[in-house]
C-alpha cells in the first residue's frame, strides 16, 4: 500500500519515509538490483511502522547490482571523462547571433507548448483532447478555446500559457535554470565548480520551485549533509530528468564543441544527481551545441552520443530510438516500445524523456514546430522536453526562421522566479550568451 501519492512523491515531497522507499525501490529496481522481496515487505506493514521501514531502506541501499550487469553506471568524474570515445573536431558555427538567439527563444517557445499538458495527461489523452480541438498535430501554442474540458489539460491549467492567452513568458523552473547557468558562468567563470552552483542554488531558487531530485538536495544543503552526499543521500530520483533539463545554456555557450559542452556540465549534475542522470545533462548539452552546426537531425543524435559514456543505459536508449527510425517505423510504433521498455518508470525519469526527445528530434525532421510538438505529443515531461526540443531546433534553423505564432506572444519577455532578477528580455539572455560563447572560443590560458 502507498501511503502518499504518485504525484506528491513526483513533485519532491520525497524526504517523508514512505516516499523515500518507494522511490528507492524503483531506482533500484531499473538499474537491475532485485528488490520485490523488498517492495513485498514495504507493502505488507502498518503505517506507522516506521522502524522497519528505515531497516528496509537500508537494506534497498545494500543491495548490489547483478554480476552480468551490463552497464556503465559510475558517477566518478574521473571514470566517466576515461569512458568517453575519443573527441571529434570542433565545428564552426555561422550566424551565431541569430542560432542563439533561435535557441532561447525556441526554448522558452517550447515550454510554454508544453506547460497546459504538464503532470497529469498521457500520449493518449493528448491526442484525444487536440483532435478534438482540430490540432493535432499540435501547430504551436495549445488551443484552449471558451468552453474546452479544464480536465483534459495538467495541472497548471491554461492561463498564459494557451493560444490567444499568452503575454510574455511565464515563469518555469526549466527556464530559471537555463537563466542560472547564464549568471552562473558569466559570474564564475567557465572553471564554476559544485559548490558554486550550491550557493547560487541557495540564494537564487525559492525552495518550493524545485522538484524531485533538486528539492532533496536542496534540503540536504539546508540540513548540511556534506556538499558530496547532498546528490544521493535520500534522493531516489538521482537519475531523474532535472540534471538534463539544466544542460542548455552549455550547448548555447560552446556552440559546434559537444565535448566542452558536456565536460562543462559535469560540476552542475553532481550536485544532484548520479550516473545517468549525469550523462543526460551531458548528452543534452552535447546534443544542442551539435545543433548549431549539424548537417540533419541524424548526424546531430550521432554525435551527440559519443560524448556519453557508450556502456551506459542513456546511450542504449538513444541508440535503440535511432535505430527505430533508420529502419522506418512511424513515430507512434517507436513511442510504443518506448512504452513498452519503461512502463514501470516515472514520468520524468531521464532515460524514458531522452528517447521520447531523441524521437521528436529525428521524426521532426528539423522543422521547429513539428519537432517540439513531438516532444509534447509525447506525454511524459511535456514541458521539460519541449523546451529542449526547442532549444535543439531553433539553434538549428536560427531565430530568422521561427514563425512569427511562436515568438510574437512571448513578447521578447520572461518572467523569472529566481532572486533578484524579475522579468528579463529574451533578447538581453541570447546577447549575453552570444559574448560567453565568443569568450570561450577564444580561451586566454
Amino acid at each position: 500500500m502507498e501511503y502518499i501519492s504518485d504525484l506528491e512523491r513526483e513533485l519532491g515531497m520525497t524526504q517523508e519515509p514512505w516516499g523515500l522507499v518507494l522511490g528507492e525501490l524503483d531506482q533500484a529496481a531499473q538499474t537491475g538490483r532485485l528488490v520485490e522481496d523488498l517492495r513485498a515487505r514495504a507493502a505488507a506493514l502498518a503505517p506507522g511502522d516506521t522502524d522497519e521501514l528505515g531497516r528496509i531502506y537500508e537494506e534497498i541501499l545494500e543491495r548490489p547490482a547483478p554480476a552480468t550487469w551490463p552497464h556503465f553506471e559510475s558517477s566518478d568524474v574521473a571514470e566517466i571523462v576515461a569512458a568517453l570515445p575519443t573527441d571529434g573536431p570542433t565545428v564552426a558555427c555561422r550566424d551565431l547571433a541569430d542560432r542563439i538567439g533561435g535557441a532561447w527563444v525556441a526554448r522558452i517557445a517550447g515550454n510554454m507548448m508544453g506547460k497546459p499538458f504538464e503532470i497529469g495527461p498521457t500520449r493518449d489523452s493528448i491526442r484525444e483532447y487536440l483532435t478534438a480541438q482540430d490540432a493535432y498535430p499540435l501547430q504551436g501554442y495549445v488551443p484552449f478555446p471558451d468552453g474546452a474540458d479544464r480536465g483534459a489539460l495538467g495541472m497548471w491549467g491554461y492561463e498564459g500559457v494557451t493560444e490567444g492567452r499568452i503575454e510574455g513568458a511565464v515563469r518555469d523552473d526549466d527556464i530559471d535554470y537555463t537563466v542560472l547557468a547564464l549568471h552562473l558562468v558569466e559570474t564564475y567563470g567557465p572553471r564554476y565548480t559544485t559548490r558554486d552552483v550550491a550557493v547560487e542554488w541557495l540564494t537564487r531558487l525559492p525552495v518550493y520551485q524545485v522538484f524531485t531530485a533538486e528539492r532533496n538536495t536542496y534540503q540536504n544543503l539546508v540540513r548540511e549533509v556534506p556538499l558530496e552526499e547532498a546528490g544521493e543521500y535520500h534522493n531516489p530520483f538521482r537519475e531523474w530528468i532535472g540534471a538534463l533539463i539544466r544542460a542548455d545554456l552549455f550547448g548555447f555557450i560552446y556552440p559546434g564543441r559537444p565535448r566542452a559542452a558536456a565536460l562543462a556540465t559535469l560540476p552542475d549534475a553532481l550536485l544532484s544527481h548520479r550516473a545517468n542522470g549525469i550523462y543526460g545533462e551531458m548528452w543534452a548539452a552535447a546534443l544542442v551545441s551539435t545543433a548549431f552546426t549539424a548537417t540533419s537531425p541524424e548526424a546531430s543524435i550521432v554525435e551527440s552520443l559519443r560524448h556519453i559514456p557508450p556502456a551506459s543505459r542513456l546511450a542504449a536508449e538513444v541508440t535503440t530510438v535511432l535505430d527505430d527510425h533508420r529502419s522506418g517505423l512511424t513515430w507512434d510504433q517507436s513511442l510504443d516500445r518506448l512504452t513498452a521498455r519503461h512502463g514501470r518508470m516515472g514520468w520524468v525519469h531521464t532515460l524514458n524523456n531522452a528517447g521520447a526527445l531523441t524521437a521528436a528530434i529525428l521524426w521532426g525532421g528539423g522543422d521547429p514546430v513539428a519537432t517540439i510538438a513531438l516532444a509534447v505529443q509525447a506525454g511524459l515531461d511535456t514541458d521539460s522536453i519541449g523546451a529542449t526540443a526547442g532549444a535543439w531546433a531553433g539553434a538549428y534553423v536560427g531565430l530568422s526562421q521561427l514563425p512569427a505564432h511562436l515568438v510574437d506572444p512571448l513578447s521578447d519577455r520572461y518572467r523569472c522566479g529566481l532572486f533578484g532578477f524579475g522579468e528579463v528580455r529574451i533578447s538581453d539572455l541570447a546577447a549575453r550568451t552570444v559574448r560567453l560563447a565568443h569568450d570561450l572560443a577564444t580561451p586566454t590560458d
